[in-house]
């Protein structure tokens, strides 16, 4: 009786290659269930083996916590990468210039700093943590010590940043809010998936419309989660962002956001259904909001089926009605 994984004929770990193995595996008339329960479980071992694989060029991540008195906080999302060349990539990848004013959000230890600030331009970090912050200063960084939400944030061309989960969807509009040329952002993978979602995918989202209109959006680069220190959960994604005006009209932009707001909070029903159920925010009777529902384009679409320019012309119907006092958008 074959006993190990080795016996069976499998290589110890699956990889793209070994799935031409499959069919015979399940064909062969010998031992043919457990054969085949080898290859799947050789497989799911390669498949979290590579979700974890990544360059690991800085070993001593821990002890520079240590030597800061840094234990990494969960509700910093202080997820610190140790792959540098990954760091090198995104610099790379940002296209520099010798006269670009460079902003990075949450460097850390600066494994990513320390190659903005090589590349040339004028590197500006904003930390929240003040023992980074005085160590990147010690560094020879200019760091903004303070929260990236609340701090007055200095002119920039480029934005190069690892940053922190928790942020993720706010930081991203404040940088959109504030201009730039070019973003190179790491989020939660989750996250990126949702940012650049088009109409009819499931993760389309409010998210998904609010940067649509303003940028273009994708993710460039997977980043395995074994990657940083401490291992998160999950998976990150580089999403590189490039503004531009949207080529259609809104009439209002604010109502255009609170639109969108209104209608992804009821994303699955239709889109004369999401007004009547939101009257309130409306600041009409619910008949009354019936009523103006059965007036506005794509009444009866799904709004995850609608494009940022259909939506811009819900939000312009709705202007044309003399309905823009509604209660100011949340980001």
């Amino acid at each position: 009786m074959k006993n190990s994984l080795r016996d069976s004929g499998l290589p110890a770990v699956v990889n793209v290659k070994s799935l031409h193995l499959m069919p015979l595996i399940r064909s062969n008339g010998t031992n043919n269930t457990r054969r085949y329960k080898l290859f799947i479980n050789s497989w799911e071992r390669y498949y979290k083996w590579s979700a974890y694989r990544c360059n690991m060029t800085s070993p001593g991540v821990g002890g520079e916590l240590r030597k800061l008195g840094v234990r990494p906080s969960k509700n910093l999302g202080q997820n610190f990468l140790t792959d540098a060349s990954v760091a090198d990539w995104m610099v790379a990848r940002a296209g520099i210039l010798s006269s670009d004013r460079v902003l990075e959000i949450g460097p850390g230890l600066g494994i990513l700093t320390e190659r903005l600030s090589a590349a040339g331009g004028r590197l500006t970090a904003i930390e929240l943590d003040r023992r980074f912050a005085a160590d990147l200063r010690k560094r020879g960084i200019d760091v903004i010590q303070g929260d990236a939400m609340e701090v007055e944030l200095p002119e920039f061309d480029v934005v190069v940043s690892n940053l922190p989960y928790q942020i993720s969807s706010g930081i991203t509009m404040r940088l959109l809010d504030a201009g730039f040329r070019k973003a190179l952002l790491m989020f939660q993978k989750e996250f990126a998936e949702h940012l650049v979602a088009r109409p009819g995918e499931r993760k389309y989202s409010r998210i998904s419309v609010m940067v649509a209109y303003r940028a273009k959006s994708e993710i460039v680069r997977s980043v395995p989660r074994g990657c940083f220190h401490p291992v998160p959960k999950v998976d990150s994604a580089i999403v590189e962002m490039v503004p531009r005006k949207p080529d259609f009209e809104i009439a209002d932009e604010s109502l255009y956001k609170e639109t969108v707001r209104i209608l992804f909070s009821h994303k699955n029903r239709k889109v004369r259904n999401g007004i009547s159920a939101e009257h309130a925010a409306l600041g009409l009777s619910k008949e009354s909001a019936k009523g103006l529902a059965e007036e506005l384009p794509f009444k009866n679409e799904r709004p995850i089926t609608l494009t940022p320019a259909q939506l811009a012309e819900v939000a312009n119907a709705i202007k044309a009605a003399g309905l823009s006092g509604l209660r100011n958008s949340s980001q």
